[in-house]
C-alpha cells in the first residue's frame, strides 16, 4: 500500500484543526515568499500578503462579484475558504492563486468559485467528519472560541481550513457520532510506503511518521517541497513508488526526495 500524504487522526479533532490551520498558514507564507522571488507570480513586485489581506477585508465590507449571475458575490470568508486548496500544489496552483487574487482586486472574484482540486465531494468529507469523530464543538460560543484560536495561529487565512469547516458543518446534526478510535497498530499488514511533503497545506510532515507507527515496518519517504500529491510532481517519488509496488523494496528510512 502506498499512501500519498497521510493524515493523523490520533489526536483530538480540535488539535488536528489547529495544526491544520497552522500548516496552511505556513504554506501561505511560503506562497508569498515565492511571489516575492518569482516573476511567474502575478503579484510579483507587490506585497502579496498585503494584497491578499486587503482583498479579504474589502470582500468582508462588500462582497465581490464573480463575473456573472452563476454565483453570488464572495465575502472575505468565502475567499479564505477557497485559498487552502490553491496552496496544495506549488507548481500548478500557486500561479493560479496569484492570478485569482489579482483578478479579484480588479473586481472579479470568479476564480475563487473554482476548486482546483475537485477530487472530493463536500458530502464525502462532511459525513465521516460528523459521524466517525467526536464533536467537541456543539455551540456557537464554542465555535467562536475555536475561531479565535485559529486566527491566532493563522492570521491571513483565519483558520478557514477543511477541518474547521467540517466541525462547523456538524453543528445541529440529528444523528449522534460514533467515534472511531485511531492509532492502534495494524498487525499482519505488509509494510507500506508513505509519501509526505516537508511543507504542505493540508497535513503537517509529522502526520507521516504518525501513520507509519501504526503500520509496523512502514517507511516514510519525505519529499522536500509543498505539494499534496507527490506521485504527480516528483520523479523521485514516482520511481520509489513504482519500485515498491513491483518489487516490494522500500527506500531506506530517512530518505528525502529533492526532485
Amino acid at each position: 500500500m502506498v499512501l500519498d500524504t497521510a493524515l493523523d487522526d490520533t489526536g483530538s479533532p480540535l488539535r488536528r484543526t489547529v495544526e491544520e490551520a497552522a500548516t496552511a498558514e505556513t504554506a501561505f507564507n511560503r506562497f508569498t515568499a515565492w511571489c516575492a522571488a518569482s516573476e511567474d507570480c502575478a503579484l510579483h513586485g507587490k506585497d502579496a500578503a498585503a494584497e491578499y489581506d486587503a482583498l479579504v477585508a474589502r470582500a468582508d465590507r462588500e462582497p465581490i462579484p464573480t463575473g456573472g449571475t452563476a454565483h453570488r458575490p464572495l465575502t472575505g470568508e468565502d475567499i479564505r475558504e477557497a485559498t487552502q486548496d490553491y496552496l496544495t500544489m506549488s507548481g500548478l496552483f500557486w500561479p493560479e492563486l496569484a492570478k485569482a487574487v489579482a483578478l479579484a482586486r480588479q473586481g472579479d472574484a470568479v476564480d475563487f468559485t473554482r476548486d482546483p482540486d475537485d477530487t472530493l465531494d463536500p458530502v464525502q468529507v462532511q459525513v465521516p467528519a460528523c459521524l466517525d469523530n467526536a464533536r467537541p464543538v456543539r455551540t456557537l460560543a464554542q465555535l467562536t472560541d475555536l475561531r479565535k484560536e485559529l486566527f491566532r495561529v493563522s492570521p491571513h487565512l483565519g483558520g478557514a481550513v477543511r477541518s474547521y469547516k467540517a466541525l462547523a458543518g456538524c453543528l445541529g446534526w440529528p444523528e449522534p457520532a460514533v467515534p472511531v478510535k485511531a492509532g492502534a497498530r495494524v498487525n499482519g499488514a505488509p509494510p507500506a510506503l508513505i509519501l509526505q511533503s516537508t511543507h504542505q497545506a493540508l497535513a503537517p510532515y509529522q502526520a507521516g511518521p504518525a501513520m507509519a507507527a501504526q503500520l509496523p515496518g512502514s517507511v516514510v519517504l519525505a519529499r522536500e517541497g509543498d505539494d499534496y500529491s507527490m506521485f504527480l510532481v516528483s520523479q523521485c517519488a514516482r520511481e520509489a513508488t513504482n519500485r515498491y509496488l513491483t518489487t516490494r523494496a522500500l527506500p531506506a528510512p530517512g530518505t528525502t526526495c529533492t526532485t
